[in-house]
């Protein structure tokens, strides 16, 4: 039993991290949005979910995107039941979101949260908004 409200504990935090990010975020205006980037990824061995809730889905992360990276519109991340995280990041263009990525790598504002990511596990993909 205890195992299970542990893990219920910590689905709740996730959860809670997720929708406050997302609370945030619903302020942004999506109609600007054309394009949605779909990142999967797994955290480091070892890396609790509060940690990479902290990184992933607190506030700095998001600020430096909104301050610094041209055609960002929003960004949500989530973590699934078989403990894939979800980032779904909005963009005024597909361009302007692969333009993004290797800044965002080698930004070191976003290294506290990719020093957690399992960086084998990460896939991306693009999607127009239609």
């Amino acid at each position: 039993m205890m195992k299970f409200a542990t893990g219920l504990k910590t689905a709740v935090f996730a959860a809670t991290m997720a929708a406050g990010a997302m609370t945030t975020a619903m302020a942004a205006d999506l109609t600007k949005a054309g394009t949605i980037e779909y990142v999967t990824f797994k955290a480091k061995e070892g890396v609790t979910v509060e940690a990479m809730s902290a990184a992933a889905a607190g506030g700095t992360v998001n600020a430096n995107l909104h301050a610094n990276y041209e055609g960002f519109v929003d960004r949500h991340v989530a973590l699934q039941a078989d403990g894939v995280w979800i980032e779904v990041v909005y963009w005024e263009s597909e361009e302007a979101g692969r333009a993004a990525l290797d800044k965002f790598v080698a930004d070191p504002v976003n290294k506290p949260f990719l020093d957690l990511v399992n960086v084998d596990s990460v896939s991306i993909t693009y999607s127009d908004i239609h």
